[in-house]
Formats: C-alpha cells, structure tokens, sequence
C-alpha cells in the first residue's frame, strides 16, 4: 500500500515520483542484521525520493498489495518505476515455513507491471548458491532442491524486468542472468547524513567492524599489526564470532589491539570517532572479487579513508577512487603500509580528503538517484507512458 496518500495534489506530486518498491519477505525498519538492512534503508531513501507503494509481507499479505497496486494502475495512475530486492534464499522459500506455496504470484506481479508500460528494475542480492561453501550442513536433498530453486528465480526474471542491479558487474560471471535484461550495477549505500569529525592523522589508529567468518579472515592484518607497536587497531565484531577466532589470533593480539563488540550507529560511533583509517584487508578469496561490503560504503559515510586488500573488489574501488590505499595481503606488505602511514600522516589527512569529496554521491538517497535515472532512461527507450 502506498505510504503516502495516492491521491495528494498535483504540487505535491511534483516534489517527486511515484514508485512500486517490492520485497518477497516482510521488511523490519529497525533491524540491524545482515539483509534486511539494505531493503529497510532503500525504503527510506525511496520515500525521501518520492511516494512510495510497498508490496511486501508475506505471500497473503503481499497478494492484497499487488491488488491495490493492480487496481490503481487500471484506473490510470502513473508510476516511474517498479524496483523489487531479491531475498537471500530463493523467491518461493520467503514464507516462515520455507515450502514452494506460492512459487509463481511474485513473478506474476512483476510481468504485469511491466506490460503496463512501468519500467521494472531487481536488485539481485547474492550468489553464495553458487559456491561449494553453499548448503554447508543441509541435507544434499535439500541443498539441491534450494538450488533448482534458485535457478528458477534467474529464469524468471528474463520475462519480468528491463534491469537487473547487482552489487557489482563483476558478479554476473558466476551466474547466467538472462541476456535479454539489462545489467547495471548498484552498490550499497550509507545513511550518515551529518558530516564527521576529523580525528587527528596520528597517531595511526585502525578500525573493522564486520564478520569474523570463512570469508572474513584478517589473520595476515593482525599479524602486520603487532609487528608496528605504534599503530593501534579497534576491531568491532559479534562476541560468537571472536570467540570461535581467537584462538587462531590471539599470538598476535598485544596492548595495540582492542576487540569490542557494539551494535548500530549509535553504539559505533565513538569508535568511527577515535580511528583515522578504517580497513578491509581481508584475505581474498573469489568471493571478494565480486561483492561489494556494505561496511566499505559505512567507512565513506563516516569519512574514514580505507587500508584494503589486492584481489578485492573492495580494494579495486579503493585505489581507483583514491579511498585510501590497496596493498598485497601479505604480512610485510600490510606492516609495511602501516609503517608508512604511522610515519606520514599527512598522506591520511590526503586520503580523507578525496573521501569526503565522494561521500554524498555514496548515500542511499544517492543510490535512489541512480537506479530513478536508469529505469527512467528504459522508460524513455521503450516510449511507454502510464496516464496520471
């Protein structure tokens, strides 16, 4: 339903556009947590971009939305665009008791938004089905009924949209997107509107916040950093998660390294406050060539320019934007940069610069802009107009 009313002024109405944004799970505004994140701060941008219909829930609550939204396209209300997010685990498996119940409805909708003329867009969320890691500790059963399952949402989408978004471009080479559907790329944003602070360039103070998982290993940053005693690192991570890490860490955790465990911007913040660097050098693995970390673009918001690794798409970002500095993840490359830093600050001082120069560009709202601007130029291809 929409979130504001359908039937405001015509003044009103030019402040902004109209949307359709469509979600096949229930949206949490106030979680913090892994995927919901991003649908609940593109829900907020949108609305900040404009009026927003939201079709989400579950699968009877959204089915009484794309009524709604069906009946009010019949009687001639024009929409700019429908964005939809994909969910972490397959389109049809959304539903608490994660059975195929409604396997086709989501589809469906999409299609007939997009017959009608309204460009329909899709952030595509995650490939990790495509990797071996995927399924660790389902049954094979199982771990291949998820996977025709996800096969089937990639087939569908070559008859619903006009633009698939990734994280990145890099990410189509692991998955067969349909060739008939443009692809453009979509990275998370930041939401930190008030400008930060400058913390003084020295001495070196590093920062992570993020995982401690497979994927996350910050073994060869650790070491580099007990090898430069003058640099002190802060590392924000779930207590479970340090907890199964330390042991493999804990040779190299000496009095220049603090482990916390703070949740939300609030409870980040005076971390972000004290550190001048933030850092992703996480070891690469194919993964990382190809995933766009919401914590790179949470570092820009907080104006903090970034240590990453070579191998990264992370890192790539970083050295081609001039974000701070992308090095081999090895030990004595890593200590070496640190080194480097501890000795020049001004080459932090630098490095924040440009990053303060690109914030705004980086946020949510900003994201809104790109991907308005994308299906609006679908919309301009095809010469489609839906009536007002």
């Amino acid at each position: 339903m929409p979130t504001s009313s359908p039937d405001r002024s015509a003044q009103e109405h030019d402040r902004g556009g109209r949307c359709i944004y469509h979600l096949p799970y229930p949206i949490d505004m106030a979680s913090k947590f892994g995927g919901q994140v991003r649908p609940a701060r593109m829900m907020e941008a949108l609305s900040q971009w404009g009026e927003v219909w939201l079709v989400a829930g579950t699968a009877a609550q959204r089915r009484r939305q794309m009524r709604l939204v069906s009946e009010a396209i019949r009687r001639g209300t024009h929409f700019d665009f429908c964005y939809s997010e994909s969910s972490t685990m397959p389109t049809a498996l959304t539903e608490r008791h994660h059975l195929p119940t409604h396997p086709f409805e989501d589809f469906a909708f999409l299609a007939r938004v997009r017959k009608a003329g309204i460009p329909v867009g899709l952030f595509y969320r995650d490939i990790h089905w495509r990797f071996p890691l995927y399924g660790k500790g389902l049954s094979p059963l199982r771990r291949k009924a998820a996977i025709a399952m996800y096969r089937y949402d990639v087939m569908a989408y070559g008859h619903c949209l006009d633009v698939i978004f990734l994280p990145s471009l890099k990410m189509a080479d692991y998955v067969d997107l349909p060739s008939n559907v443009q692809l453009a790329e979509l990275p998370p944003g930041h939401n930190i509107v008030e400008e930060p602070k400058e913390a003084p360039a020295h001495p070196l103070s590093l920062f992570y916040v993020g995982g401690f998982g497979d994927i996350y290993r910050l073994d060869r940053l650790f070491e580099a950093v007990n090898r430069v005693p003058e640099v002190h690192m802060t590392v924000c991570t779930r207590p479970e998660e340090w907890a199964a890490a330390e042991p493999r860490l804990r040779q190299w955790v000496g009095e220049n390294v603090e482990i916390v465990h703070a949740l939300g911007a609030e409870q980040l913040a005076p971390y972000f406050a004290r550190c001048n660097v933030a850092t992703l050098a996480v070891e690469p693995q194919p993964y990382w060539t190809f995933a766009a970390p919401l914590k790179l673009y949470e570092y820009i918001g907080n104006g903090k320019p970034m240590l990453a690794s070579e191998g990264t798409l992370a890192g790539q970002r970083v050295a081609d934007g001039g974000l701070g500095w992308t090095v081999p993840c090895t030990t004595d490359a890593l200590a070496g940069k640190l080194k480097e830093l501890s000795d020049h600050p001004e080459e932090v001082g630098r490095a924040r610069k440009t990053v303060m120069e690109v914030r705004d560009s980086h946020s949510w709202r900003g994201r809104v802009r790109q991907l308005a601007q994308v299906l609006a130029d679908v919309d301009r291809r095809q010469g489609s107009h839906t009536g007002n």
